[in-house]
């Protein structure tokens, strides 16, 4: 294997093992690509016990893919278990004044919440951040390093994002400055110690399969991460993504098992699917399953900071 990693993305620990190859994919934000992004290999780190994804591409790649991505691809729809915790939670808090959801898509989440509560949003995604705008959402900047140095927020939310970025401990540490005494950081991901996934499924894990998603953080990580800070230490919900019916989480559980056998036979599946429904071109030719909802495969990681 060329070009293996020498130690781990977020804690820079030496001890770490590879879980396999992850299948390429031609599908980003919403978007059919040209091109595939190869999917690189899964590795976990033995100190930290988070996993990651190697190599993975530039940043400023990234972010040109996801000012490209489809307005809608990522909705808060009402089956989330996450968001109804994450919604609980800022109720919690005293004084709830000012909501910073970091990534905000097209503002889905913040619309949601009670109207004496200012949201904002921050969002690279050109399509989506015009759309959260038309509905009324404040969005400051396409990301927290475009943020004014003095904007402070009680809450600042990080759901289902942190996933994408490289080097989680930059996004947390451009976060950190922008909390008020007292405030709330709320990061909402996958679960990389969910025992299905690092010992079963491994690199062809539902989760670790979409192109977008390149680390995930441990609860361990994040404990790691809040000792220098002069924060409370984190604590964390395990959940599953969504409530499902019993026939939806069979059919997903299905496609995650044959996603495991043999990924060629999910992506004659997904041609056939697309034949039937007379899918629109440009067409995929790389499938993976989607299951959220099926495993017990995500944390909400709450850190409070000092009043």
């Amino acid at each position: 294997m060329e070009h293996e990693p020498v130690t781990c993305r977020l804690c820079d620990a030496p001890r770490i093992r590879c879980l396999g190859a992850i299948p390429d994919s031609d599908y980003f934000a919403g978007r059919v690509l040209q091109y595939p992004i190869g999917g690189g290999h899964l590795w976990r780190c033995d100190s930290c016990q988070s996993m990651f994804r190697h190599p993975v591409l530039p940043s400023s790649a990234y972010l040109r893919l996801y000012a490209d991505g489809a307005e809608d691809e990522w909705h808060a729809d009402c089956g989330r278990q996450d968001l109804a915790i994450i919604r609980r939670v800022i109720a919690e808090k005293p004084r709830p004044s000012g909501v910073l959801d970091v990534g905000c898509g097209a503002g889905d989440f913040l619309l949601t919440l009670p109207a004496n509560m200012a949201g904002y949003g921050v969002e690279p995604s050109v399509a989506a951040s015009t759309a959260a705008r038309e509905r009324g959402v404040s969005i400051l900047a396409p990301t927290l390093d475009d943020l004014p140095p003095k904007a402070a927020f009680d809450v600042i939310t990080i759901i289902d994002v942190i996933e994408h970025v490289a080097d989680p401990g930059a996004l947390l540490d451009a976060a950190l400055p922008h909390l008020s005494p007292g405030g709330i950081l709320i990061i909402a991901t996958g679960d990389a110690g969910n025992a299905l996934w690092r010992r079963v499924f491994r690199s062809r894990f539902w989760y670790s399969s979409f192109p977008e998603h390149i680390t995930f953080p441990s609860l361990n990580y994040f404990h790691i991460w809040h000792e220098s800070k002069g924060l409370h230490a984190p604590t964390a919900e395990k959940l599953k993504y969504r409530r499902l019916p019993l026939w939806k989480a069979a059919i997903y559980f299905a496609s995650q098992v044959v996603y495991l056998a043999s990924p060629s036979l999910l992506n004659r599946v997904g041609h056939c699917a697309d034949w039937l429904r007379r899918a629109p071109n440009p067409r995929r030719r790389f499938f993976s399953p989607g299951a959220p909802g099926v495993f017990t495969d995500h944390q909400i990681v709450t850190i409070r900071s000092l009043p």
